[in-house]
This record gives C-alpha cells, structure tokens and sequence, in this order.
C-alpha cells in the first residue's frame, strides 16, 4: 500500500512539474502583474489616442444626434439606424473609455466597485450587440429596397423601423445581461497586498463568450456579406440593361432618322412630281 501511495505521489509529482512553467518563468509573470503601469513611452501615446477618440466620438456623435432630431426631413429610415449607431457609440464611449484611460495610468486597485464593474461589460456587451445588430438591419433594409423595391414600398413606414430599433436594444440587453453578471471584483492578494482587478469572477456559463462571438460577429459578418454581393450584382445587373437600353435606343434612333430621310425625299419628288403635273395642266387649259 504504502508504495502505491508513493508511487501515485510521485507520478502526480513528475506530472506537475511537466505541466507548470519553472519557477524563474512564474516570477517573471508575477512580475509583469505586480507593475501598476506599463512605461511612460507607451501610456502616454495610447492616452492620446484614447483622448482624441474620446473626444472626436462624443462631438460627432452628439451632433448626428441633434441633426436627425431637429431637422424633420431627415426623419427616415436610414437615419434612424443610425441615430441607433451614435447612440450606441456614446454609450461604450461614456462608460468604457474614461476609466480604461484610468487602467491605463493605474492598472490596480480597481477603484470603481462591484457595481461599476457589471455595469462596465453590460454596457461593453450591450453596445456592441446593439451595433452589430443595427447594421445587420440596416443591410437588410438596403437588400429589400435595392433588390425589391415593391416589397420595400410596403415596408418602408417609420413606425416599422422604430419598432426594429426597440427590439433590437432589447435582445442587446437580454444577451448581455447574463455575460455581464459573470464579471466582479476580485482581491488577488496573493500577487499584491493592494491588487483589487474588475475581471470575470463567475464563469457559471460555459462557453458563454465564444457563442456570443458567434451570434454576433460571425453570423451577422456572413450574412452582410452575402447581401451586399447580392446588391452589388443587382445593381451591376440594372447597370449593363441600363447601356444596352441606352445602345438600342441609339440604334432605333439612328434607324429612324435614316427612315425620316429617306421619307423626306420621297416627299419632295412627289411634292416636284405634283407640281410638274399641275403646271403642264395649267398650261393645256390655255392652250
């Protein structure tokens, strides 16, 4: 029994030392983990960058905002997706960039709490989604008035699309609920006495972000693909009828100008004939 038992220990022993790194390579992880911050000469350009994102987002997505919503022309379906889209985009903008500007100078401790923290990646997932899913619509509304345009006549009313932009933020906001909860606060101690990281801290669903990739990055990827090449050949399509409708109708024209031609010629010798007869009777009559 007892050299069963060593045995075992010393099999799980080699195992263990075939599987985790050494331990030089551990203490230079701990390393890299215990640095608040990365060096000046990559924080500061990604601070700028960050900054410039920041405020180029807020300023032309707030007016696009305040363009569609007062000038009544603009009211269309068009429009209103991508009303959708700036609203999306200051969201993540509002929530995501100012405190990853902070991570960037501070990578720990997490001072936001537990609750910004899910409200954090709702509103990452949630944007995103909703993005995602807005051009995804819009693609579909660009297929069905290019391809169809009798059907899009019958779709086409604002209420419609107001209604598709409401569904949409719902299931955004179903789909990323349960993604976001997975995230919390977490006190790795054991690296530093002050290390307070927002990370996923329940991963109670198994694979949750990888069919969320799926839904919505692959499929919706995919499926844009195939209707923009769908309206890219129905437009080559109309195109090439459009130049051989422009060459037939040269070609009629050109045959009917030869016709008039040909028929005012014919109009002035009989017109000639005409007169030559009325003239010779004229002149029997006085003889």
């Amino acid at each position: 029994m007892e050299t069963t038992t060593e045995s075992f220990f010393h099999n799980l022993t080699e195992e263990v030392s075939s599987t985790f790194p050494p331990i030089s390579t551990i203490d230079a992880v701990s390393q890299t983990l215990v640095s608040r911050r990365d060096s000046l000469y990559i924080v500061v350009p990604v601070t700028i960058i960050y900054l410039v994102i920041f405020i180029a987002g807020i300023i032309g997505n707030v007016s696009t905002c305040i363009v569609i919503y007062r000038i009544k022309s603009m009211h269309t379906a068009t429009n209103y997706y991508l009303f959708s889209l700036a609203v999306s985009d200051l969201v993540f903008l509002i929530f995501g960039l100012p405190p990853e500007i902070y991570l960037v100078w501070s990578k720990y401790p997490y001072i936001f709490g537990e609750w910004f923290c899910i409200v954090r990646g709702l509103v990452a997932e949630c944007s995103t989604y909703a993005s995602v899913l807005t051009i995804t619509a819009f693609t579909i509304e660009r297929y069905i008035a290019i391809c169809h345009p009798f059907l899009s006549h019958t779709m086409s009313k604002l209420s419609r699309v107001v209604k598709m932009i409401l569904m949409i933020w719902v299931v955004a906001i179903c789909f990323a609920l349960p993604l976001a909860l997975q995230y919390g606060v977490i006190e790795a101690t054991h690296i530093s006495p002050d290390m307070v990281i927002c990370t996923l801290k329940n991963p109670y669903l198994q694979h949750s972000f990888e069919l969320a990739t799926l839904l919505f990055f692959i499929i919706p990827m995919i499926l844009i693909t195939i209707l923009y090449s769908m309206i890219g050949l129905k437009l080559r399509k109309s195109r090439m009828m459009k130049k051989r409708n422009i060459r037939n109708q040269g070609t009629r024209s050109a045959q009917e100008s030869r016709k008039s031609k040909w028929d005012n010629r014919n109009t002035g010798k009989s017109s000639r004939r005409v007169v030559k007869m009325l003239d010779l009777v004229s002149k029997k009559k006085q003889s």
